[in-house]
């Protein structure tokens, strides 16, 4: 694994573009009467496609009909323009026989040419190869560095057939799964059909595909580059995983999308909702929710009031921060059903920051908790587990319901205890030992040893198990001055004297 400088670019502009404007307008779940004439087998895709914003006017009242090269000149800038957040520009191009603008900035993006003498021909039925060839272009443009090769594509029984400009685009869109051949299922080949027609609705479905394929991306092919920056940066080696407070997610369980060289992080969902923990609040977690393909996040104080409020629409740019609109450059997306949620704004707006600890990128607080304080013992009630039960192997002492204790180290080395008993519980004595360290408001513990004790009587189950590469986390939710008291994990707990 190659050192990566960590530099997480965030950026929230406050003034949306008119084509945030529309995408914001056309958000929202999806339903069947927002477009008429689908095939049964293209129902799932659309509805997706819709939510993106894909379908546009011109093809929504009859999506099984066969696309012309006006119409889906239309679907590929709305492609871009979803994708890039940008609105493409009509530029100097210009075609004797449309002035449709739509037409005009796919010409100018470098998407599609004429048929030659300034003629672009809208209403001609555009062809496979056609229709696969400007999907690529579209995608070199948005994504201009990525790995574009076909290495490993099947050839197609009719490759002879596909002009040698189409070749490229064609054999790509194939190997990547955006489109498909037609098999035959007595051979096992497949045909592409290059100059045969394509219906509306299978033609937003390969977009639809192409759309989710690099908002998704190669999170794996792009984690070697990704750079990150919330106002530090530290070199290390960093092995995909992420630990965001006290949530850890390893490289499979979230999804990273580079546009226009910036570097973007969703999260799915129903993790997204307990992950940006708002300290010393009495409401730490948001309340969230989704409706109308609108996603929600608001933190509140004791009397219902909110803090912060959040407000995305699926396959929109625009944001909504405390009534105030921004732009955050790509929104939430479905992915195989899972809702993806952007994360760079919440960042931002915790003024998090990003550095390297075990080979994570941990995103945190920009201030870490005072370690000063923190330093010392705790405990659950006022006796600590490792001095106050040391001798319950023994039966001199009685084992607690319920007891849990910290002792935090100067050098950076801890102790934990944790003891209890009961008709609902086996009797255990849980005794761990190793290190820790504070970034933000998360304390990491690791290099952990642990000693189990269970059962009645309590006997010995494993002595001093090192537990590897286990990382463990507490978040730091409050701290009370005066009552010496700190809050950890929601729980509070009392400074003890030291023994």
């Amino acid at each position: 694994m190659k050192k990566c400088c960590i530099v997480l670019i965030l950026c929230i502009a406050l003034l949306m573009s008119p084509v945030a404007a529309e995408a914001a307008d056309s958000a929202g779940y999806p339903s069947n009467t927002s477009y008429k004439g689908a095939s049964a087998w293209a129902l799932p895709e659309l509805d997706k496609a819709k939510v993106y914003g894909l379908i546009t006017d011109r093809i929504k009242e009859n999506m099984s009909g066969n696309i012309t090269r006006e119409e889906f000149a239309e679907v590929i800038v709305k492609f871009y323009e979803i994708y890039t957040g940008k609105e493409a520009q009509t530029g100097n191009a210009s075609f004797i026989d449309t002035t449709n603008p739509e037409i005009l900035k796919a010409a100018n993006l470098g998407l599609v040419q004429g048929n030659g003498d300034d003629i672009y021909a809208p209403y001609q039925l555009i062809t496979r190869e056609q229709m696969a060839t400007i999907l690529f272009r579209a995608l070199k443009v948005i994504c201009p560095d990525r790995d574009y090769s076909a290495t490993g594509a099947v050839e197609f029984t009719d490759d002879s057939l596909i002009n040698s400009w189409a070749r490229e685009g064609v054999y790509y869109c194939s190997c990547a799964g955006i489109t498909k051949g037609m098999e035959n299922e007595r051979t096992g080949t497949f045909k592409f059909d290059p100059a045969g027609n394509s219906s509306r609705e299978a033609a937003v479905i390969v977009c639809k595909r192409a759309y989710e394929l690099f908002m998704l991306g190669n999170a794996q092919a792009n984690r070697e580059d990704n750079v990150y920056n919330a106002g530090s940066s530290t070199d290390g080696e960093w092995s995909g995983g992420i630990i965001i407070n006290d949530s850890e997610f390893r490289a499979d369980e979230y999804a990273i999308t580079e546009i226009n060289n910036e570097d973007y992080i969703f999260l799915p969902y129903d993790r997204f909702k307990s992950v940006f923990i708002m300290p010393y609040t009495d409401y730490r977690y948001p309340e969230t929710g989704i409706k109308d393909g609108k996603v929600t996040a608001a933190w509140k104080n004791k009397q219902g009031e909110i803090n912060l409020e959040v407000i995305m629409s699926v396959g929109s740019p625009v944001v909504y921060i405390n009534g105030q609109q921004g732009d955050i450059t790509v929104g939430p997306y479905y992915k195989n059903d899972v809702l993806y949620v952007p994360i760079n704004c919440f960042i931002e707006l915790f003024s998090m920051k990003a550095e390297i600890f075990q080979g994570k990128l941990c995103l945190q607080y920009k201030d870490d908790f005072p370690q000063d304080i923190l330093t010392g013992s705790w405990g659950y009630s006022n006796v600590s587990v490792y001095t106050g039960y040391k001798d319950i192997v023994t039966g001199l002492v009685s084992l607690p319901s319920f007891d849990f204790s910290y002792t935090f180290n100067s050098d950076g080395t801890y102790n934990l205890g944790m003891a209890g008993s009961g008709s609902y519980q086996q009797d255990a004595l849980l005794l761990q030992t190793g290190k820790y360290r504070v970034i933000g408001n998360t304390i990491i513990f690791y290099d952990v040893y642990e000693t189990l004790y269970k059962g009645s009587p309590l006997l010995l189950q494993y002595e001093k198990k090192y537990m590897g590469d286990r990382l463990e986390f507490t978040f730091i939710d409050d701290y009370d001055a005066e009552k010496n008291k700190i809050e950890l994990n929601l729980s509070w707990y009392n400074r003890l004297q030291d023994k």
